[in-house]
């Protein structure tokens, strides 16, 4: 009987290895390929086309050879893929079993280009559904086991094969090109080598990258359970003038859901050419499960220099990963950070860090609550970022004091002439010197911003200007920046305003209001000269435009007013000089001199508005008051030039004794034009010596005339005029 089966077994072989043997001889799948080709045309509107045999095998394994293929665009001659030639076979009896086994998949000189328009739509959209398609979700399975089939597949091997992506809207091309992918056998559950290269080229920003893959990976799909050992990731390439080198390297990791390791997972990336840098980011001692990972420590060092500038960092805390939920969180972090610059004051400056940060990718929000520790400076900031593709930003920083004359450079020295007093000639002008470069103004960087925040500062100092309970608002979007409010105490006064910056016409408006402040020390730290002093406000109201520097100061526009009290004009004591001329009446010169540091004109009230166009305000109603003098004046300052071309017209009214002693009764009612010009720098002025001894010799005689006239007995008891007058009228 059993060998009557084996030989019935024998036999259904032998009938089976014939038939198979007549099917391989008889198929001839070419003869299906016009077929082939014509559902393709009829069901995507593609053109499919084989250049070539198709080559079909199907004993001990189903084989199918592609020759060299293309398939076009939808509704065009153009060409979508296109491929060298292809491979794959699928063995027969394991499917009998319910396992799916795979031989070698391989590709050959792979071609694919992928669009997407200015409307969103793609050129794959057909295939895939259309742009809106969703797939419905898939219920979880938490925890368990997951039921997978089992496959097999031999490996995969994909040799020069090139992807081209084009952005129509973002006016960007993506081109993968030599991808080489080599696998061992992929399965249910494997060990398999991977390695893995190619070159992505991006024309906006131009940039070209290398990249690289080599692990030996670990896979158990049915637990959910994946490893690396050996994995040795690069990128290195160029992005502008910059040459950059990035590896990823992991001795042995593994997750699944109820463990996690690794020792170490470091990334190093070094950035050479116009900017050097070297950074570092590790994780050290991975744990968890494949949801929920934790490291002990990440840490980040960095290193980083531009010409002589350099900066040195060290950051690290602990992380935690929650996987699904693509949350990251560093509960604590803490370091340091240093830099090293000539162009700082002492050189150098060292910020020590705390605090903490975490990115919800799901919800595409960042957040990092910091404080700061520099010199005597203590700071806290808030950070919070919204939407990563077009990032809102919030923030608030409050700082307890911050003097910023520590860390910005020094302004270049002023030469100052010599004091004169204000009796010497005008000192000679200037050696002309070459003209500096008109520095750029570029505010684009301010057309992608959108955030909102403030920043307040209890004590502030920059370029000597003293500052107290400083509060700015900031508000950026849509090239725009709005700076409201701005508020601080400053010199025994306050400041309220807002400003405007627009990046579209580099344009910039300010109004400011200035009020109860003592503008002499305001002045003298602000620019180191004190041209007037008093108490009370400035009000202005500003707008300006350019592409540099240079043509900002010469297009501001406005308007700008002062009310001033108690206070002096600078560089010339009027009162002064007229007392030194009373003596000498004769005199009759118009020589110019130099404005003094030591001089100053004493005034009750000092009021005065300003229109200001095209870099130069004009000033017509100047009006100041002292128990001796009456000032009123009229003039131009040009600030784009940093000039003066001023004339106040200075009244004696009083005879009493005012600064510096002494009394003006003889030239009591006469007006003393003074004429104030030059650069800011070296201001001179000229007094009209002629006009006031005119002036004054007129005001004498009319005085004599009127002692004659009036009653008054002349010297020596001789009857004045009057009285004789009289005499003869009576006989």
């Amino acid at each position: 009987m059993l060998k009557k089966i084996l030989i019935g077994i024998g036999v259904l072989v032998a009938l089976l290895v014939v038939a198979v043997a007549v099917l391989i001889s008889t198929f001839d799948a070419n003869r299906y390929k016009t077929n082939i080709e014509q559902a393709a045309h009829d069901k995507l509107g593609r053109t499919l086309m084989f250049d070539g045999p198709l080559s079909l095998s199907v004993f001990p394994t189903i084989a199918l050879a592609l020759p060299h293929t293309t398939l076009s665009e939808r509704g065009s001659n153009g060409q979508f893929v296109s491929l060298d030639r292809a491979r794959v076979s699928l063995a027969l009896l394991p499917l009998l079993s319910g396992r799916a086994e795979v031989g070698t998949v391989s590709l050959y000189g792979l071609r694919a280009t992928i669009e997407r328009r200015g409307d969103g739509t793609t050129n794959v959209d057909d295939l895939t559904g259309g742009a809106g398609a969703k797939t419905a979700p898939q219920p979880s399975q938490p925890g368990g086991p997951t039921v997978v089939g089992q496959f097999e597949v031999g490996g995969i091997d994909i040799v020069d094969a090139q992807v081209t992506y084009r952005d129509e809207s973002a006016h960007n091309t993506i081109t993968v090109s030599k991808l080489n992918l080599k696998t061992g056998k992929l399965a249910t559950r494997s060990t398999t080598a991977v390695d893995f290269s190619a070159q992505v080229a991006t024309t906006q920003p131009p940039a070209s990258v290398e990249l690289s893959l080599k692990t030996v990976a670990d896979v158990d799909l049915e637990r959910r359970a994946f490893g690396a050992r050996d994995l040795d990731a690069r990128a290195r390439g160029r992005s502008g003038a910059d040459q950059f080198d990035v590896t990823l390297t992991a001795p042995k990791i593994a997750l699944d859901p109820s463990h996690a390791s690794g020792e170490l997972l470091k990334l190093v990336a070094k950035l050479t050419g116009e900017h050097a840098a070297h950074a570092e980011l590790a994780l050290h001692n991975l744990a968890g499960t494949s949801d929920a990972l934790s490291a002990d420590t990440v840490s980040v060092d960095l290193d980083a220099a531009q010409g002589p500038q350099k900066v040195v960092a060290h950051l690290a805390g602990p992380l935690k990963f929650a996987v699904a939920a693509q949350k990251v969180e560093l509960p604590k972090l803490a370091g340091d950070v240093n830099l090293e610059s000539p162009t700082l004051p002492q050189k150098s400056l060292k910020v020590n860090v705390d605090g903490s940060a975490s990115v919800d990718a799901h919800a595409q929000q960042i957040s990092a609550q910091l404080r700061e520790r520099f010199d005597d400076t203590n700071a806290t900031t808030r950070v919070d970022v919204h939407e990563f593709t077009k990032p809102h930003i919030g923030f608030d920083i409050d700082v307890d004091r911050l003097n910023l004359d520590r860390y910005l450079p020094a302004a270049p020295a002023t030469p100052v002439p010599p004091s004169s007093g204000g009796a010497s000639p005008a000192a000679a002008p200037p050696a002309p010197k070459s003209a500096a470069p008109d520095p750029k103004v570029d505010l684009s960087a301010l057309k992608p911003l959108n955030l909102t925040g403030e920043v307040r500062v209890g004590a502030l100092q920059v370029h000597g200007l003293k500052v107290a309970k400083a509060r700015v608002g900031v508000r950026a979007a849509g090239g725009r920046l709005d700076v409201a409010p701005l508020t601080a105490n400053l010199y025994e006064g306050t400041l309220n305003g807002n400003s405007r910056i627009e990046a579209d016409g580099n344009r910039i408006a300010a109004n400011l209001a200035l009020d109860g402040i003592s503008i002499g020390p305001l002045l003298h730290d602000l620019s180191g000269k004190e041209l007037v002093d008093g108490h009370g406000g400035v009000k202005m109201n500003v707008t300006t435009a350019g592409a540099t520097v240079g043509a900002m100061r010469r297009s501001l526009g406005g308007t700008a007013s002062l009310a001033l009290r108690d206070g002096a004009v600078h560089g010339i004591n009027i009162a002064q000089q007229l007392r030194q001329f009373e003596s000498m009446l004769s005199g009759a010169s118009s020589q110019a001199q130099v404005a003094s540091s030591v001089e100053k004109t004493d005034f009750s009230e000092l009021t005065g508005s300003f229109t200001i166009r095209d870099g130069v305000a004009t000033n017509k109603d100047l009006q100041a008051k002292s128990p001796l003098l009456r000032l009123s004046g009229n003039g131009t300052i040009d600030i784009g030039a940093g000039s003066l071309d001023y004339t106040v017209q200075a009244s004696v009214v009083g005879t009493l004794s005012g600064q510096g002693g002494g009394e003006l009764a003889d030239l009591r009612g006469v007006t003393v034009p003074v004429h104030l010009s030059g650069p800011f720098s070296a201001l001179s002025y000229r007094l009209d010596w002629g006009s006031i001894a005119r002036q004054a010799v007129r005001n004498k005689a009319t005085q004599q005339v009127q002692n004659l006239l009036g009653g008054k007995t002349a010297p020596g008891g001789t009857p004045n005029l009057g009285d004789a007058l009289k005499g003869l009228l009576k006989k």
